[in-house]
């Protein structure tokens, strides 16, 4: 069951976000070739996003998120700077954490991919 984005107001500043755009290529012989968009939503934004000094109880609440929609389920954000809610998956299910200050504090890391699901 798809989640809001856990502790957005603990997300780094230096998180950034990069776009892509799906395109569709057919290439004749002839040397010319044609590209288009790949479907409606050809846009996708990928976001690096990082907790930063978060608390043991912090750090287990946004395990817990993620966990729960590991790579198969998707959460809810509304990135940065922008006033729409969007809906994202872990990439590649994929997410770290760092033990800082002798593991008083920990930052948890991760990628997140544009997914448009229903």
């Amino acid at each position: 069951m798809p989640s809001a984005l856990p502790l957005t107001s603990q997300l780094s500043t230096n998180s950034s976000k990069s776009t892509s755009f799906r395109t569709l290529k057919a290439q004749f012989g002839d040397g010319y070739s044609q590209r288009a968009a790949d479907g409606l939503n050809s846009k996708v934004d990928t976001w690096s996003i990082t907790w930063e000094h978060l608390s043991s109880a912090d750090k287990d609440t946004v395990i817990t998120a993620l966990d729960a929609v590991g790579g198969w389920d998707y959460l809810t954000w509304t990135p940065f700077g922008e006033s729409t809610q969007k809906k994202f998956i872990l990439k590649d299910g994929n997410y770290s954490v760092s033990y800082i200050e002798g593991g008083a504090w920990f930052n948890i890391t991760t990628s997140l991919v544009q997914v448009f699901d229903l």
